[in-house]
């Protein structure tokens, strides 16, 4: 009676965990919309703008310490399982804000610095050159910043997943400090993630031939465009 009470229990915190995970994903991506489709709008005023990303930021971060802190009771379970999952999961899930937020980074330092060295050049906007060179170095790393929060949910799993892998798989530190650089690297941390679970754990087969899938038609699409 007492074990099928606590295998109800730990069934239980599964799909909570699980509701948690999917939550934290709509609240990134409901972040991201509100970041890039408001700002046109008229409804908010630039206060009320601020003031609720704000609270988007603590909201989200409130999520992320949760997701930390859950990599780090599965890394304690030694439940690589639900890592694997947890991790494949945030990794396929959060990539598309991940990159857009560095695209938006890269455009914002580029064409801020860019746009100011032309402006030097004009003597009727001389002077509001500076001003758009340290406004692009002001925005630009917070997009990178809101970049590396969107991925670190799943660096976190990352982590775990390699510590368990060298706790049950006998890595060696070299394995695990290489496959850390590839884990922070978007889109290399997708590739290097399937050949974990592939190579390693036998897991996520699926997911790598949807992933082949993709970067053939991918592939395809640049070369069509080309010619």
């Amino acid at each position: 009676m007492f074990i099928t009470v606590c295998k109800e229990e730990v069934k239980l915190m599964k799909h909570f965990s699980w509701i948690l995970r999917i939550f934290h994903i709509f609240v990134l991506y409901t972040w991201i919309a509100f970041i890039l489709l408001l700002p046109a709008s008229s409804i908010f005023s630039l206060q009320l703008y601020v003031l609720l990303n704000i609270l988007f930021a603590l909201v989200f971060t409130g999520l992320l310490i949760t997701q930390i802190v859950e990599a780090f009771k599965i890394f304690k379970r030694e439940d690589s399982e639900q890592c694997i999952k947890a991790f494949l999961f945030f990794k396929y899930s959060s990539l598309p804000t991940v990159l857009i937020l560095l695209a938006i980074f890269l455009v914002v330092l580029l064409g801020g610095i860019g746009l100011s060295f032309v402006l030097l050049v004009l003597p009727a906007t001389l002077f509001i050159a500076p001003f758009f060179f340290a406004l692009s170095l002001v925005v630009a790393p917070l997009f990178l910043g809101m970049s590396f929060m969107a991925g670190l949910a799943g660096l976190s799993y990352a982590i775990c997943l390699i510590l368990l892998s060298r706790k049950q798989k006998g890595w060696k530190v070299g394995q695990c400090i290489l496959h850390f650089i590839f884990q922070s690297i978007p889109g290399f941390d997708i590739l290097d993630g399937l050949y974990i679970t592939l190579r390693y754990w036998n897991r996520g087969k699926i997911l790598s031939i949807i992933t082949a899938i993709s970067v053939i038609l991918g592939l395809t699409f640049i070369l069509f465009m080309r010619s």
